[in-house]
């Protein structure tokens, strides 16, 4: 009997490997990437590329484990809400910025990149160095929140 549940189980495992969520991403125009439109200096661009560009923009590197159902589409559903948060991809539509004013204080809170991402990247493991550049960089070039009055 057990046997045949833990073969049933194995079987199940099995097909649901067929099942993967759409990693499709829209085209997008290289000019309109975020390091590109703000002039950013290359170790700015290397540190952000590494520790935010998987979730917040169309340039995700997935790793091997991301192709294992049910895993693949937790990271996913990660990825999706990242995107629609804050995409440095379509840096040239304002909704693809409407929480970069929140960049730098996420980064120096260590909300971002999130704990449980840096571990399984080495890219998006930052020195307290890096964190502080990237906390200053970021204060210093996203665009601020607007004012209520500014709104209307």
């Amino acid at each position: 009997m057990k046997k045949r549940i833990l073969l049933i189980l194995l079987v199940i495992a099995l097909v649901a490997q067929f099942f993967q969520p759409d990693r499709s991403v829209p085209a997008t125009d290289p000019a309109n990437d975020m390091l590109v439109m703000t002039n950013a200096p290359d170790e700015i661009k290397t540190l952000v590329t590494g520790a935010c560009y998987d979730c917040h923009s169309h340039n995700t590197s997935y790793p091997v484990w991301a192709y294992i159902t049910p895993i693949n589409f937790i990271i996913q559903d990660h990825i999706n809400e990242g995107r629609e948060k804050l995409n440095f991809s379509r840096w040239n539509e304002p909704a693809s910025q409407k929480e970069a004013h929140e960049c730098g204080g996420m980064i120096a809170e260590g909300e971002m990149p999130p704990g449980n991402y840096a571990p399984m990247h080495g890219h998006a493991q930052l020195t307290e160095a890096q964190r502080g550049q990237l906390v200053d960089w970021f204060i210093a070039n996203m665009p601020k929140k607007k004012q209520k009055s500014e709104r209307k």
